[in-house]
Order: structure tokens, then C-alpha cells, then sequence
């Protein structure tokens, strides 16, 4: 594994720790159905925080423990309008992992 799928690691760990932190951590888990939505972040099934503790935490670790290509995203922005300012600490955290994504991008020749 490379150190800069390490370090996003890391941060989703931090991530969920943080939301632990804040109180903002799902108490129940999404129905499959809620699970298999298609809609971005889910919005038309779960909150924004379930979207993070059960869909985007886990795949972004499987991908990076499969090696699979990382995706482009940006999710600070969605962050900020689901969030809005009740969660500062989770939100940069987010931004962190965003940016981590893009430079191990980068560091793979995978950016546009």
C-alpha cells in the first residue's frame, strides 16, 4: 500500500472518529434498500451523516484495500450544505480526505 492510500486510511479512521466526537455518528444502520440508493450522497434515502458512516467510509477503505483506482470526488462542498457549520471539525476533516485523494491521484497519473 502506498503511503498516500495509507494516510487517507488513516484520515476515514479520523473521520469516524471525529464524528464519534461530535455526537453525529448514526445510531441504526440504513435499510439495504437505503444502502443501494443511486442518488448522490443518498439524499433521497439517508442523511448525509449515515452517508458517511455506511456507504462512503466503508467503499473508500475497500477500494483502497483492493488497490482499485481512486475515484475523482470533492465532497467538502456537500459537506458545507448538509453540515453546515454544526460540524466544523468533521468538515475539515472531509476537506482533508479530499485533498489526500487528489494528490495520491495525482501520484498515480490519475488526475485530470
Amino acid at each position: 500500500m502506498t503511503p498516500g492510500k495509507q494516510a487517507i486510511l488513516n484520515a476515514l479512521e479520523a473521520l469516524a472518529l471525529s464524528m464519534r466526537k461530535e455526537g453525529v455518528w448514526p445510531s441504526t444502520s440504513p435499510s439495504n434498500e437505503a444502502l443501494n440508493s443511486t442518488v448522490p450522497f443518498a439524499v433521497d434515502a439517508m442523511d448525509f451523516e449515515s452517508w458517511l458512516a455506511f456507504i462512503f467510509i466503508p467503499k473508500m477503505s475497500q477500494l483502497i484495500h483492493s488497490d482499485a483506482a481512486l475515484p475523482e470526488m470533492e465532497i467538502t462542498p456537500a459537506a458545507r450544505l448538509y453540515l453546515e457549520d454544526r460540524s466544523t471539525p468533521i468538515i475539515k476533516q472531509i476537506a482533508a480526505i479530499d485533498g489526500l485523494v487528489q494528490t495520491a491521484r495525482v501520484e498515480q497519473g490519475m488526475a485530470q
